[in-house]
């Protein structure tokens, strides 16, 4: 059903409250997934710094999510960013937009709930 996360552990994390969930997820979209979604222009730069903070920042929120697919793939170019990150760039890109699409979904499903 959903390619990224895990509503069980996401319910779990935030105590089934269908108010705060919708609030945080909101939150990971505007403001998380949308940071990673923008970072070639950092890694062009040569900002490193800023890309490693940004990831430093996301993975403990997508954790929350159970998007452990995408975090281990964080975790691996973290390990080398400035020459791993041109090489899978474009995957995490891909992995951000199922999350996105997921989290979307995920929203839709919890606002019928309310």
């Amino acid at each position: 059903m959903y390619k990224q996360i895990k509503p069980d552990m996401i319910y779990h994390y935030f105590d089934q409250d269908l108010d705060l969930i919708y609030e945080i997820i909101e939150l990971v979209i505007d403001l998380n997934i949308q940071d990673l979604k923008n970072l070639m222009p950092l890694y062009d730069l040569g900002e490193i710094t800023a890309i490693k903070q940004k990831f430093h920042k996301t993975k403990p929120v997508f954790g929350f999510l159970g998007a452990t697919e995408i975090n281990q793939h964080i975790e691996k170019i973290e390990a080398d960013i400035p020459n791993l990150f041109p090489l899978y760039h474009k995957d995490l890109f891909q992995k951000l937009l199922e999350l996105e699409d997921d989290l979307q979904s995920f929203l839709k499903k919890i606002h019928h709930q309310n």
